[in-house]
């Protein structure tokens, strides 16, 4: 035999595990990657939604305080530049979940926004697909989950938490 014969029969040589095996551990190895990419898409994203939810609850806790004491809305007012407008309200608690909002943006307070009454305004720096996804998250977590629907509506450019003295 020479060299070419023998090098041509290792090629027909059966292999050392049956197939269904080498196919399954690929399968399993492909799923498990899928799964992790995706699991680090979904917890980031759910990070980001806490802190801005975070936010939204303060802010709206910061507002209705004001109409308590008060017994009207706070003027249109930029709410993460703590202006006088909510001065004799309690802002600690604001200040800090504003600080730690990994969706940098404007937050601003508004009488009356289109729909027609008053609400929390959130406009991202960088609006897009990645904004919707948070906000669809924090809607389902704080809404009826529709972003065109219900208390809080969200587009693409800015979300609007409405607010009422129920």
């Amino acid at each position: 035999m020479s060299a070419a014969e023998n090098s041509s029969n290792k090629i027909l040589l059966s292999p050392g595990v049956p197939i269904w095996y080498t196919v399954a551990k690929g399968g399993l190895l492909g799923l498990g990657l899928g799964v992790v990419v995706a699991l680090i898409f979904i917890v980031l994203s759910h990070r980001k939604a806490s802190s801005v939810e975070a936010v939204f609850v303060q802010a709206r806790a910061v507002c209705l305080q004001y109409r308590g004491d008060n017994g009207i809305w706070p003027k249109d007012s930029e709410i993460s530049q703590q202006g006088t407008t909510l001065a004799d309200a309690k802002l600690a608690p604001l200040a800090k979940a504003l600080a730690q909002c990994q969706v940098p943006g404007n937050w601003s307070f508004v009488g009356k926004c289109p729909e027609g009454w008053p609400a929390i305004v959130f406009t991202p720096e960088e609006s897009g697909r990645d904004f919707e996804r948070v906000l669809g998250v924090v809607d389902g977590w704080m809404d009826d989950g529709k972003g065109r629907e219900g208390d809080l509506r969200f587009d693409g450019a800015q979300a609007r938490l409405k607010l009422s003295v129920e």
